[in-house]
């Protein structure tokens, strides 16, 4: 059996009767945990270089439990007669107070750890103010944490600090400064709401939800309200208003760019099928099917071409709906990016699909019918493959047709390699962007900013140092017991080092990635089939 008791360091050494609240936590491994967290007793208590009235102290200790005393030594008889859980004394010869009194049952083995802590410091630790917000969460805020001995702490003293921190004053100037943040929130409300609306009615519901766009959407919303990325909205926030303001007027026709790339993209898409005429590189290719592909690529590429001419005037403007975006973060700025280059990149999608279909139809044949050539069939009721005694007219068409996919696979190889290769550029480049927006939202800036100024504090930084005591803490004349195993600690905290900044983290972007089916190696393994 252990008992750990947390006392305040600012009631260790004090000379007043007190009466002492707190909560009481029993675990299942007969571990009981005392928390004082309040006193009453004295007219006023300083805290921060402020006095805090008692009447605050009294209305905030009726929601604890009241755990017991502190008396001075010479009335320890009238404290005896008393019902409480935890009475400690004090006298003009011991420097600290000392345990007098539990309501429990102890025995030889019992070992008893008193814990000494500065509220101010518990206050600081970021990671438990992290782990209370989700707690918090999933609770409605209605129930004690229950997880360990540090978090229940945290929670207690960040209750009576945000209780009894409460003036007129501060509360004149907190509803002032709400006042100018929601003011300047009212723009930015506005243009979410906007996009919130577009996102959700139909016929617009069935576009947005096959874009980057909307599953951007989707986890920003996620990273917004999990509450632990506060610094990195604001900052994406600020980014994504930089580049608005600086395509809206530092570039005068900023569409003039994507319509040069798009029809630099045509070009060199041109370029390269040209170089497919003949013999590329040495290869020796079908002339009729490498004919064939080629026509049919280039028609696409000039339909395509067409296309980009009708829609050039949309998208010579389509540039200052993006530059809106910057309104709500830069990373819906990458996310609309990535749209774009999808769009732009379509024709290269649509041969890669071309050729990758002609590349599955050529190594399904060719495994057929090389169980022909084997002279063995696959059974599909018993689901194995055995052999089998084919007719000639069979093995000679199987020869024939054997030989045509034969001779044709190395030039449908060479497209399928030269398309899925461009393809496969673009889906790496849109794969950057992506990993740009995701750590824009996932970096610890907040955290960062802490360490940078020294007040990133968390409960790896915890430190315990012994304190030694000249008298017995436990002090029970009255009573036959043992000396009882008692050990006294003061908890302090140090600011934390850099190397835990960039260890924290918020568990949505592994969320994210454990969702992902475009793993590197599904990505091969669909190249080798041709399911890319």
């Amino acid at each position: 059996m252990s008992l750990k008791i947390f006392l305040p360091r600012k009631l260790y050494a004090v000379k007043e009767n007190f009466n002492i609240y707190g909560e009481i936590k029993i675990n299942d491994c007969n571990a009981i945990s005392y928390y004082v967290i309040t006193a009453i007793g004295c007219r006023e208590i300083t805290r921060n270089s402020q006095l805090i009235a008692d009447r605050k102290e009294i209305e905030f200790s009726s929601t604890l439990r009241h755990l017991g005393l502190i008396v001075n030594a010479s009335d320890i008889l009238k404290a005896e007669r008393r019902d409480v859980a935890l009475c400690f004394a004090y006298d003009n010869l011991t420097p600290n107070i000392y345990l007098h009194k539990l309501s429990i049952k102890l025995n030889q083995e019992t070992s008893i750890n008193v814990l000494i802590y500065d509220e101010d410091q518990i206050l600081k630790l970021q990671d438990l103010e992290e782990d209370l917000v989700h707690y918090a969460a999933c609770t409605g805020g209605n129930k004690l944490c229950p997880n360990d001995d540090m978090q229940l702490l945290y929670q207690l003293v960040k209750q009576r600090n945000s209780f009894i921190q409460i003036s007129s004053n501060i509360k004149h100037q907190f509803r002032i400064t709400q006042l100018i943040y929601r003011l300047c929130r009212l723009p930015f409300n506005f243009l979410n709401m906007f996009f919130t609306l577009c996102v959700t009615m139909q016929p617009l519901k069935f576009i947005f939800q096959r874009m980057v766009l909307y599953e951007h959407y989707q986890e920003w919303l996620k990273f917004k309200h999990s509450g632990k990325r506060h610094y990195n909205i604001v900052i994406d926030k600020f980014l994504g208003i930089c580049v608005m303001l600086l395509l809206l007027f530092y570039f005068s026709h900023p569409g003039d760019y994507l319509i040069e790339t798009s029809h630099f993209i045509v070009i060199k898409l041109r370029t390269l099928l040209n170089s497919l005429r003949g013999a590329p590189i040495g290869l020796k290719l079908n002339v009729q099917l490498n004919g064939f592909l080629l026509d049919c690529f280039g028609y696409h590429v000039h339909l395509w071409a067409t296309f980009l001419d009708l829609i050039e005037p949309f998208v010579r403007k389509l540039f200052v709906p993006i530059a809106l975006l910057g309104a709500m973060g830069l990373s819906y700025q990458l996310a609309s990016l990535t749209d774009l280059i999808t769009i732009m990149g379509l024709h290269a999608h649509c041969f890669s699909i071309y050729s990758a279909v002609l590349y599955k139809v050529e190594i399904k044949g060719l495994q057929v019918l090389w169980k022909v050539v084997l002279g063995k069939r696959k059974n599909l009721l018993k689901n194995r493959v055995e052999s089998h005694n084919y007719k000639n007219r069979q093995l000679y068409l199987t020869t024939i047709f054997f030989a045509s996919l034969l001779f044709l696979f190395p030039t449908i190889l060479t497209y399928y390699i030269v398309f899925t290769t461009l393809r496969l550029c673009i889906f790496l480049f849109n794969l950057i962007l992506k990993t740009l927006r995701r750590h824009l939202l996932e970096f610890p800036f907040e955290m960062l900013i802490r360490w940078c100024s020294g007040n990133l504090y968390n409960i790896e930084a915890l430190e315990l140092e012994y304190l030694q005591h000249i008298m017995p803490l436990v002090r029970q004349p009255q009573i036959q017991m043992p000396m009882l195993n008692i050990t006294v600690f003061i908890l302090h905290i140090h600011s934390s080092s850099l190397s835990r900044v960039f260890s924290s983290e918020s568990g949505i972007l592994k969320e994210l990635e454990a969702k992902e089916k475009n793993t590197i190696k599904s990505i091969c393994q669909g190249i080798l089939v041709g399911k890319f």
